[in-house]
This record gives structure tokens, C-alpha cells and sequence, in this order.
């Protein structure tokens, strides 16, 4: 493959990773969203506790069900996020081995064409030697 292949091999590549790393940033504040909803909830149930004295105990019953029935469901909530989190960051991590990949040989192709370019001055630079020293 030539040059400008591996190039745009690269950059495809590396596009494609920024977008992962956005979609696992998104997650990630997602689940904290939800961590600090889960918070929330048992904040106030706990201050609900205090003040339970006004409640009946029926009333605080259903009340506390229903707070934990939210709290399951952000826990699974939050446990499909975590799923999906690493999911994405294997993603990221296969994303980035194949645009590292494409960047090697990119950095190998240029590390080959310097080695060229100074072979040719040093043939050129032996000829111009020979001739001065021959004459």
C-alpha cells in the first residue's frame, strides 16, 4: 500500500477513535448522573427517617418501597452503563492498536525514504570526492 493510503488509513482511524472516546466520556457521565441520583434518593429517604414522626408507619412504609423500588432501578440502570463501558473502552483499545498500527508504518515508510535521501547525498558526496581526488 502506498503513502497516502497508510495516511488516510491513520486518519480514518484516528477519527474513529476520538469518537469512541466521546461515546465513553458520555457514558461515563451518565453513570455518574445516575450515581448521584441513587445518592439523592437515599438522602432523602434518610431525611424522610427524621421526620417520620409526623408519617404514619403505613405511610413511610409504601413511601420507603417506593424509594427503593427507584433505587433498583437506577442500580440496574447503572449496571447496564457499566456493561456498556466496557464494552466501549474495549473498543477504544482496538481502535487504538489499529491506528497505532497505520502510524508505525507510516513513521517506518519515513524513517525508510530519510535513510534513501541520505544514501543518495552520501553516494553523491563520495562521487564528488573521487572526482576532486582523480584530478
Amino acid at each position: 500500500m502506498n503513502v497516502r493510503g497508510f495516511a488516510s488509513l491513520a486518519r480514518s482511524h484516528r477519527w474513529r477513535l476520538d469518537q469512541l472516546r466521546r461515546k465513553v466520556a458520555e457514558l461515563d457521565a451518565m453513570r455518574v448522573g445516575l450515581v448521584e441520583q441513587d445518592m439523592a434518593l437515599e438522602r432523602q429517604l434518610a431525611a424522610e427517617r427524621q421526620t417520620a414522626g409526623a408519617m404514619t408507619l403505613v405511610d413511610f412504609a409504601a413511601y420507603s418501597r417506593r424509594i427503593g423500588e427507584r433505587r433498583d432501578s437506577l442500580a440496574k440502570s447503572i449496571a447496564e452503563l457499566v456493561r456498556a463501558l466496557a464494552q466501549a473502552s474495549e473498543q477504544v483499545a482496538e481502535e487504538y492498536r489499529q491506528a497505532k498500527k497505520y502510524e508505525i508504518a507510516l513513521d517506518r515508510e519515513a524513517e525508510r525514504r530519510r535513510r534513501e535521501q541520505q544514501r543518495r547525498e552520501q553516494a553523491d558526496l563520495d562521487e564528488i570526492g573521487l572526482t576532486y581526488h582523480n584530478a
